[in-house]
């Protein structure tokens, strides 16, 4: 019988992530049965939040011992995560990893699905760690005591990690096996197989490296100090420029390629790579000069338009702008709180959201309960369990309420700058802005058909490590 969580514990996370990011899903996991999901591990203790969210069914993780030995341990065994006992943990027993081993053995006979971050540490490097083996050898393991396993690559893309309302898109790849390396075994399978009935170092090493090629094909690899930030620069231009498709699966498709696309030119043709970004720039600050983006010079609306949106708009900001402001009013200084707290804690980027995920909890409730005693003490208990019944879903319909009217300003602001704008200059900046796509379209096909470009620069294999 497949082991289940605490539904407090689970709606805990999918409350976590609904409030702190905006999560796009792609793709989905099979609903029965033994399945192992492999994410990258971008993103500390909110990466498994974000998995268990979206993926539609009870997930049990694997999860270093220690954490269960500190505050998180209720959270742990509430959600059926599994200790791993690793070396790099100071004062463990690696020996008793033959129980996580066991303990994964019997949530896949059972049928459950389990996470593992193959990675095995969380960083903020915007690439594949090389990966330990324990996910080969837990896989191999089971399939050899009979329990098929679907293994799911999963990627965590997020646009700013640590930046409230960010967005994120968590991608399930398709199902992959490794039923065909066991049948590689002949019938003198004692020669592939240890005494202990473990699947020896090539097999193991052969699926490490099968994880990792089906890992990076659902994330976007890109240093987060020098490309990152270009490559959601180039997206939003080309985009714009040819009218895209805004869909989580396209931005994911186009994003992956741009950034393969930058570190291969950079290696293969450095002067032309700078010539790109110079000109790039050149379109940047023009655009900066006008108060205009990408997407502005695609707007062509009529003055009934305007009229419409405009009333439109107005009878909503009557309803939303008195929500927004109260929640900017009762809710500032515990946001500013948390803010500075959580990087005062930490200056780890793959730490900071967690960091603000359990500072903002802790703050949060510490100022719920002041504005309760604050109104116990004006009118009495029924005034105080009301305000700190009502004012959490004041706080979400107002972050709502805050970035919807955020948006109208916006789109009202960019209307404005472009009214402002001459035609002849809007039609100029349209000119280089399609020049840039046309050049970005030139140099992916350069790359696809030049041989020494594309000698050594395709997706990297990353190496294993063991555990």
């Amino acid at each position: 019988m497949a082991t289940r969580s605490s539904p407090a514990v689970r709606w805990l996370a999918k409350a976590v992530c609904w409030i702190f990011y905006r999560t796009d899903r792609l793709g989905s996991i099979p609903q029965q049965g033994a399945v192992l999901l492999l994410p990258n591990h971008p993103n500390a203790l909110l990466d498994p939040a974000l998995v268990w969210a979206t993926a539609e069914r009870d997930v049990r993780f694997l999860a270093k011992s220690t954490l269960f030995d500190g505050l998180f341990g209720p959270v742990l065994r509430g959600a059926g995560a599994i200790p791993v006992y690793r070396k790099m943990d100071h004062g463990v027993d690696t020996a008793r990893n033959a129980e996580t081993f066991a303990a994964v053995s019997a949530a896949f006979a059972a049928g459950d699905a389990v996470c593992i971050f193959p990675e095995g540490i969380s960083h903020s490097t915007g690439r594949l760690e090389p990966l330990r083996t324990g996910a080969a050898r837990m896989t191999l393991d089971a399939e050899r005591r009979g329990t098929a396993v679907a293994l799911i690559p999963v990627g965590l893309n997020f646009d700013r990690k640590s930046m409230f309302r960010s967005r994120v898109m968590v991608v399930f790849g398709q199902p992959f096996s490794a039923r065909d390396l066991l049948g590689e075994i002949d019938g003198s399978a004692s020669a592939q197989l240890s005494a202990e009935g473990r699947v020896e170092a090539p097999m193991v090493a052969a699926l490490t490296a099968r994880i990792a090629e089906h890992m990076r094909g659902q994330i976007i690899e890109a240093d987060p100090t020098a490309d990152a930030a270009l490559v959601y620069r180039v997206d939003r231009l080309y985009t714009a420029a040819r009218a895209r498709p805004l869909e989580p699966a396209e931005r994911l498709e186009r994003r992956r390629a741009i950034a393969a696309g930058i570190e291969r030119l950079r290696r293969a043709d450095p002067l032309r790579y700078e010539q790109i970004l110079l000109r790039l720039r050149r379109y940047d600050q023009r655009m900066q000069r006008f108060g205009l983006r990408d997407r502005d010079l695609n707007w062509q609306l009529s003055r009934a338009d305007v009229v419409r949106f405009a009333v439109r708009e107005i009878g909503c900001a009557i309803l939303l702008l008195p929500l927004c402001i109260a929640g900017v009013i009762v809710f500032f200084l515990p946001y500013q709180v948390t803010w500075l707290v959580a990087r005062r804690v930490t200056d780890k980027r793959d730490v900071v959201a967690t960091a603000q995920v359990f500072a903002g909890a802790a703050i949060y409730s510490s100022w719920l309960a002041l504005l309760g005693a604050v109104a116990w003490r004006w009118a009495g208990m029924p005034a105080a369990l009301l305000t700190i019944a009502l004012l959490p879903v004041v706080a979400v319909a107002a972050v709502v309420a805050i970035e919807r009217e955020s948006a109208v300003m916006d789109a009202v602001r960019s209307w404005w700058m472009l009214r402002r704008t001459g035609r002849d200059t809007r039609e100029r900046l349209r000119r280089r802005r399609s020049e840039l796509a046309d050049l970005l379209d030139e140099v992916y096909k350069w790359l696809e058909t030049d041989p020494v470009s594309s000698t050594g620069t395709s997706a990297r294999t990353a190496p294993t490590r063991t555990d």
